[in-house]
């Protein structure tokens, strides 16, 4: 059974959700409601959803940060969002983050449902126990895994600016206000990789996210982690992933 959080700050949209939805029909159970970003973290840290549906507009914590918090923390978490009109294309950019689809509202019958269900069957190996697999072929230092606050700040800014395909160490550098030298060696020493490689493995993994989706199309994955030449991308993936992005999207890591 999929376990959901709902997050909206209207008390009767979060109740709407709940009561009109089949939740029984598509496999899923509601484990817990938030009015704002900030209760939602807290609450996802002890039920640990495998689905959250939110709200782009709250207070305290709006959507896009509490995604963005989510899927750092718990990377497995898909996130839909709700949004209205004149929030759709702010919806569309949040998929770069990694949120799995948006709804524009207000959504007809049978909608959430249709998207809640293509997302929970999007790929034959979207479970943790991938995840694991995945980490373990392609493991990475997380910002809680290292104590240094200039290591921890270099990966914050490689999660933010993993999709630019004009990434530098240089940028990041002067990002910090430090040399490029002193923030390589220091980031090899605490990491075992080089700026460019953690890079390359970060967009890798960012790129067996959004390849889950059996509807999207490689090069438009390659172009949300980043590449610009979708047959450097597929070459780099295969490197890394030991097989190419098709294969993977197919099978997973059979």
């Amino acid at each position: 059974m999929t376990s959901v959080l709902i997050v909206d700050d209207e008390k009767y949209v979060r109740m709407g959700i709940r009561s009109e939805t089949d939740w029984a029909l598509i496999g899923c159970e509601v484990v817990g409601e938030a009015s704002n970003g900030v209760e939602a973290l807290e609450i996802a840290e002890s039920v640990r959803p495998d689905l959250v549906i939110s709200d782009i507009r709250m207070p305290k914590m709006d959507g896009i940060e509490l995604a963005e918090k989510l899927i750092e923390k718990y990377p497995g978490t898909k996130v839909i969002f709700l949004t209205a009109y004149n929030e759709f294309e702010y919806a569309r950019k949040a998929v770069r983050i990694g949120v799995s689809d948006y709804l524009l509202k207000p959504f007809r019958d049978g909608e959430l449902e249709g998207a809640i269900q293509r997302l929970l069957h999007l790929h034959p190996n979207a479970s943790a126990q991938n995840s694991r697999l995945e980490e373990e072929l392609i493991p990475l230092k997380k910002k809680e895994e290292v104590e240094n606050r200039y290591i921890q700040s270099a990966i914050a800014f490689i999660e933010e600016h993993y999709n630019d395909p004009g990434f530098s160490v240089g940028s990041l550098a002067e990002s910090m206000a430090v040399s490029e030298g002193h923030i390589s060696r220091l980031f090899k020493s605490e990491t075992g990789l080089s700026i460019n490689n953690y890079l390359t493995r970060y967009r890798v993994r960012r790129a067996m996210d959004f390849l889950k989706d059996i509807n999207v199309k490689v090069y438009e994955v390659a172009d949300k982690v980043g590449y610009q030449d979708i047959a450097y991308f597929s070459n780099t993936f295969k490197k890394l992933a030991g097989r190419t992005p098709s294969e993977y999207q197919a099978k997973g890591l059979e």
